[in-house]
């Protein structure tokens, strides 16, 4: 007796295809070019001082590991975590990670009202020197670049202005950062026996 094999319907042979799709492309429709590895698009923005900022210049030049720190005066998530974002800043801002000497913050508002926007920066003490905002909210090129379509949205470069984090929780910021500490610490030790 020869059994008749089941195929399935074809709609449910086509469904890995488009969980790959899915996987690739995301929700959008667009493939994300941000990823871990990948270089950074080159933040441009003028700071509070009206001087013009670099992410790029900063990690190549300056060589230090960048935070690209998405948020606004509004946003109640964002102003939860700016104290102990304060904290990692103030622990790892003169840190030796090897090839790159300090870490930094560039904190890009979502703000569209300049008075919200620095009363913000002073309540919660922000104290690195890179704060941008060009009150467009979500219009502004920075959160289209980099595919910012909600907040807080981060993004850690390293020296060569490679993405190498993405979206991480403060608790995985403060690990990545102390793991390159630790990692440039027993690299030192090793060369000095």
């Amino acid at each position: 007796m020869i059994k008749k094999q089941r195929t399935l319907p074809g709609i449910y042979r086509l469904l890995p295809m488009f969980g790959l799709c899915f996987a690739l492309w995301g929700c959008n429709g667009k493939p994300s070019r941000l990823i871990n590895g990948t270089p950074s698009p080159d933040l441009l923005m003028y700071d509070i001082n009206k001087q013009l900022i670099s992410s790029k210049e900063l990690c190549t030049q300056q060589k230090k590991i960048v935070l690209l720190d998405f948020w606004a005066s509004w946003c109640r998530p964002c102003r939860k975590q700016n104290p102990e974002l304060v904290k990692i800043y103030q622990k790892y801002k003169d840190a030796d990670f090897g090839t790159a000497k300090g870490f930094t913050i560039i904190s890009i508002s979502l703000d569209t009202d300049e008075t919200a926007w620095l009363a913000a920066i002073e309540q919660d003490q922000l104290k690195w020197p890179y704060h941008v905002c060009d009150y467009k909210g979500f219009g502004s090129p920075a959160p289209v670049v980099f595919g910012v379509e909600q907040i807080p949205a981060t993004f850690l470069l390293d020296e060569r202005h490679l993405i190498i984090g993405k979206n991480l929780t403060l608790k995985w910021l403060d690990y990545e950062l102390g793991r390159r500490v630790k990692k440039q610490h027993a690299e030192n030790t090793a060369t000095d026996n």
